[in-house]
């Protein structure tokens, strides 16, 4: 969205909410529309000051008068939904003219007039074509890796062209961002006669030199609109006297695999700025943000997030059904049903098998994809074949070995097995390399330490994934309470987790079982558990929700 100088009249924004509220393409519920209509109507009232959480609360979703924002925070979450649901309208809706936004952290809506958005490759000479826009899939952030330059030993001249192409080849193994090297026709700045211009979000540059000792690089990437560096940094590695080309081209693969992880994971270089320009990329950076929004509930698995998200992403893919990679995340989304016992009857009878296909056919689709086979290796997991799961894993670390989340994936699976000597190193190095990602992972080494006989590490462990709100993680603090002999703590967090799921009572084997945990490690947990509270080990006649 770009403000233009002047303030838009009520008439303006008045007929902006009308166009958004009528049109099909805003998927929201009925009550967000409410909300949407009652921020617009008390800020053109003169009441912005007044657009609160209580308020809301009261006016829109008939909360009574003692509601109180920190108890109950439905008007927080339904504002999450308001903004991902015009979001989406905007990057459906590309004809300009008034748009609204709610900012994250307010409830005062902004009204800004958007620019009609052209063609992301153009011919300066011709004017965009409406109908040529691109599938969701390919918009994401466009990356040129430029030849680096070569100082120093002559005799090592070959060195900067061995980085730029190991920086190229890591990079390209994340497929959701668009790489292209040194030799591209659509690459120079000017467009070439006859063709179009390829648009180029960010260029990345080097500087490489090899001295007798030591072989130092310096790698910045740039923002192609407005010359601005936004990363940079230097790289300086030791060489023996003989300058073994072997040891040269491992230290080019290894500063490569710092750079591709860099700007390419989560939270990385090119995601904050994707977030950053989301507001005003609109349709630019859409399938890119599309699988932000997965990043986000895949590491807090907010259960309040996956019902939209899931819609989204069907949607998504009834839009582009080449969408590669949100075939792979609507996969994981559905395992998770299965895993956390969230009910998508609505709308899938089988949701491991619906997993299932969509990651094989995401497979089908993009055969490097490691992505999709991370997705295919979950839905293994859960429908009970574990050696196919490791293997598919195994192919996904070959596709994108710089991936910290695959390893974390291979350690977690290998604990479950109590497969200890693969599981740990995996864990520890995805945890060094991401220390922010999932700390759902950290469960494996929960594992670990518990089976071991340190329960206090186990109980460290626990506390690090931060998710209070996963049955699975309660019980588990409850078994390691319950062994370092702190039982009243215990039974508070087996409570817990009788409360986020009931149905666990009586069936925890069975469910212990279902996640293909090692027999040994089931007899663990439910020793500890049982010695709190036997009525949980203790075989009920109802089906299992899973934790």
């Amino acid at each position: 969205m770009i403000g233009k100088a002047r303030q838009p009249t009520e008439h303006e924004i008045r007929h902006a909410l009308d166009r958004v509220l009528a049109s099909p393409e805003f998927e929201t519920s009925e009550r967000n529309r409410r909300f949407l209509r009652y921020v617009v109507d008390e800020t053109l009232a003169g009441r912005a000051d007044r657009i609160k959480a209580y308020n809301i609360a009261t006016s829109v979703f008939g909360r009574p008068e003692d509601f109180d924002p920190m108890q109950d925070s439905i008007v927080r979450i339904e504002a999450a939904r308001l903004r991902r649901a015009l979001e989406n309208y905007y990057l459906r809706d590309q004809s300009g003219g008034l748009g609204i936004r709610i900012p994250k952290g307010a409830y005062v809506p902004l009204f800004e007039f958007l620019e009609v958005r052209a063609s992301e490759i153009t011919d300066d000479a011709t004017a965009p074509d409406p109908a040529s826009r691109r599938p969701l899939h390919e918009y994401g952030p466009r990356v040129l890796v430029e030849n680096f330059n070569q100082q120093g030993d002559v005799h090592n001249q070959d060195v900067a062209l061995v980085l730029t192409r190991q920086v190229i080849a890591a990079l390209t193994r994340f497929t959701e961002i668009f790489i292209y090297g040194p030799e591209s026709s659509e690459a120079p700045r000017g467009a070439v006669e006859g063709k179009a211009r390829l648009h180029i979000d960010y260029r990345l540059v080097g500087t490489v030199t090899v001295s007798k000792r030591s072989l130092r690089a310096e790698v910045l990437m740039k923002r192609e609109a407005d010359g601005l560096y936004i990363w940079v940094q230097d790289f300086e590695r030791e060489l023996d006297e003989n300058c073994n080309p072997a040891r040269i081209a491992g230290l080019c693969s290894e500063i490569a695999g710092h750079v591709a992880r860099v700007l390419a994971l989560r939270d990385g270089i090119l995601d904050s700025q994707a977030r950053e320009a989301a507001g005003e990329g609109r349709r630019h950076f859409a399938g890119y943000l599309k699988l932000q929004h997965f990043h986000d509930y895949w590491r807090s698995l907010d259960g309040n997030l996956f019902e939209p998200l899931r819609q989204d992403l069907e949607a998504s893919i009834a839009e582009d059904p080449n969408f590669v990679a949100a075939h792979a995340c609507l996969s994981m989304l559905y395992s998770n049903a299965a895993r956390y016992g969230i009910d998508v009857s609505h709308c899938c009878a089988d949701p491991l098998g619906r997993a299932l296909e969509l990651a094989c056919h995401a497979i089908r689709l993009a055969p490097n994809s490691s992505r999709a086979y991370h997705a295919r290796a979950i839905a293994e997991w859960f429908l009970g074949r574990t050696e196919e799961s490791i293997a598919t894993l195994q192919i996904a670390r070959t596709l994108n070995p710089n991936s910290p989340e695959i390893l974390a994936e291979m350690g977690f699976r290998h604990a479950m097995r109590m497969n200890w000597d693969a599981a740990v190193p995996l864990l520890r190095e995805a945890y060094i390399r991401d220390p922010q990602q999932s700390g759902q992972y950290r469960m494996g080494l929960f594992l670990y330490h518990f089976a071991e006989g340190r329960p206090e590490r186990a109980l460290q462990k626990l506390e690090a994934i931060n998710a209070p709100h996963l049955a699975l993680v309660r019980l588990a603090m409850a078994a390691a309470l319950s062994v370092l002999g702190r039982k009243d703590e215990a039974r508070r967090a087996l409570e817990e987790a009788g409360r986020l799921s009931p149905a666990l009572r009586g069936h925890l084997s069975e469910d212990l079982s279902f996640r293909q945990l090692h027999p040994e490690l089931i007899a663990l947990i439910t020793q500890a558990i049982g010695s709190i509270d036997p009525s949980w080990t203790r075989a009920r006649d109802r089906g299992i929700r899973k934790a």
